[in-house]
């Protein structure tokens, strides 16, 4: 992780039983069964993947580093998991080819320098190894007009991070100008593949699955709203300015209407390191 807007209070992690990290992984949990997905289970493996001790506990012979900025991990976790305070935007502490697979997630509005950011994670990554980036989008989207020009999604959340981008120099847009694949490519990475998901910010959607990620969503947005907001206020409209607490207020009553389809763009990029 790096310098983040994000809150990092108890509130925000370790009290909230649904965060990000779980609504993706849900949409785009893969098939276990699958070749891609059989580690080898007579060989550690050494593994970037941030505090996904889910991980770990599938795989119990990989060696799994875990990375923030805030020693803010749960106490009890695998034996085969360790965690490391650690800023991804600076020279990565690791020596080259260490990692046999580095999984990246939920960055955006943290990199200045995505072509860097990935030219660290080529020169980590073993030869033949694998690196994964898992970004989402946060402005709401909405395909069936359901969604009004005047709802507090498009006129304060979309509004304040549709802007603070250039105020802090770090975009919060990766979809939109498609800066992980571009970064991966510059890095020299073959085999990139990349996937994109729709997340929903409530239970809106009729399928059964979706319905939960929405959930996922809702829950994790109320559960820290203000965390998620304030500082990107503060930062577009200026400190102090007025109408925070009445778009808050609003924001909150439309997480709870299903009538509203919003939904946030969430995309998975994979790379392979060549082998020579």
């Amino acid at each position: 992780m790096t310098d983040s807007w994000r809150p990092t209070s108890a509130r925000s992690s370790g009290s909230s039983p649904l965060k990000p990290p779980e609504q993706a992984e849900l949409i785009a949990e893969p098939d276990l069964e699958d070749e891609e997905y059989q580690y080898d289970e007579d060989r550690d493996r050494d593994s970037a993947l941030g505090s996904d001790i889910d991980f770990a506990e599938q795989f119990p012979n990989a060696q799994v580093i875990g990375t923030d900025l805030s020693p803010m991990q749960p106490m009890w976790v695998p034996p085969n998991v360790r965690f490391e305070l650690e800023d991804c935007t600076q020279p990565w502490s690791w020596p080259e080819s260490y990692f046999d697979f580095v999984h990246l997630r939920y960055l955006f509005g943290a990199i200045p320098d995505w072509n860097e950011f990935l030219r660290q994670a080529y020169r980590v990554t073993r030869p033949g190894g694998w690196v994964e980036s898992c970004e989402t989008e946060v402005m709401i989207k909405c395909d069936d007009g359901s969604i009004p020009p005047d709802s507090a999604f498009v006129t304060f959340w979309n509004k304040i991070y549709s802007e603070i981008g250039d105020k802090l120099g770090k975009s919060f847009e990766p979809i939109t100008y498609n800066l992980q694949e571009n970064a991966f490519r510059a890095a020299g990475f073959r085999n990139i593949e990349v996937y994109e998901y729709k997340l929903p910010v409530t239970g809106w959607p009729t399928d059964k699955r979706m319905s939960e990620v929405g959930q996922y969503v809702q829950l994790t947005l109320l559960n820290d709203l203000e965390g998620y907001t304030l500082m990107p206020w503060n930062t577009v409209m200026g400190e102090n300015a007025p109408g925070y607490k009445e778009n808050l207020a609003q924001m909150r009553w439309e997480l709870q209407n299903r009538r509203l389809h919003g939904y946030m763009k969430t995309r998975y990029v994979y790379g392979q390191k060549p082998e020579t």
